[in-house]
């Protein structure tokens, strides 16, 4: 679920920009490399397989908000011996999710699932504008074709009409996989993940920059920085933000 405060100083151009995400995922020769850049993260996952499971992996951060997210990545090796037939939903099962970063998390499980494939290459592009008091029309577009456009507002879709009423936030994940599947779930999955981050451009998040991230209590225990014992000890970062997201 979305915060409903955090703990930065307002900020005055809201209302005038968008949240952006970009992902791309890459696939060869028993490897796959996924790369993750948007307004406030930017990241890599690689993947190795014989075809059948996960034999290795790999994680970097670039670009990240709290001094305790780079060591969210030794706990991708709870991944590793996965298989690449592993239905989505499977990985988030248990609240497991929650003992990673998220964004990385995501990332890792995208990689898994494309292991399936001998070879290739996708890119999604995500776009959330702010959101004041009117709807807006958030999209994602899949090399370069849109792949899904919803109108929304508070968290609820109003359009297309097969989705009115569905949220973006609790619960997204059991309606999302009733409806989609493959490519279509995908793109559902890293639009909603864009939303919930786009809350982010309310606020002047560099200004935080040094500031113990434990005050931000409403984040407390949703994901691998915010564990209480590794918030204890982290702060914010500079140089975190990115106007324009870019391979």
């Amino acid at each position: 679920m979305r915060p409903a405060t955090l703990c930065y100083p307002p900020n005055p151009d809201y209302g005038s920009g968008a949240c952006r995400r970009l992902v791309q995922i890459t696939c060869g020769n028993g490897v796959v490399d996924a790369y993750l850049s948007d307004t406030f993260h930017e990241m890599r996952c690689r993947v190795r397989h014989d075809g059948e499971v996960v034999t290795a992996i790999e994680g970097e951060t670039i670009r990240i908000p709290t001094t305790a997210c780079p060591a969210a990545i030794t706990v991708l090796q709870d991944l590793v011996g996965a298989r690449l037939d592993l239905p989505g939903r499977a990985f988030y099962s248990g609240g497991r999710a929650r003992r990673h970063c998220t964004h990385l998390f995501d990332l890792a499980v995208f990689a898994i699932q494309h292991g399936r494939q001998a070879e290739g290459s996708c890119r999604y592009d995500a776009i959330v504008p702010d959101e004041i008091d009117s709807p807006v029309a958030i999209t994602i577009r899949r090399n370069d074709i849109e792949i899904h456009r919803w109108l929304i507002q508070d968290a609820t879709i109003l359009h297309p009409p097969s989705l009115r009423g569905k949220t973006l936030d609790k619960g997204f994940a059991a309606w999302a996989t009733l409806h989609f599947a493959d490519a279509a779930l995908e793109a559902a999955t890293l639009l909603a993940r864009t939303w919930l981050i786009a809350v982010g451009r309310r606020y002047l998040v560099e200004q935080a920059a040094g500031h113990p991230i434990t005050r931000n209590a409403e984040m407390a225990g949703r994901c691998f920085a915010y564990a209480p014992e590794n918030a204890q000890a982290a702060t914010f970062t500079s140089g975190s933000i990115a106007t324009q997201p870019t391979l």
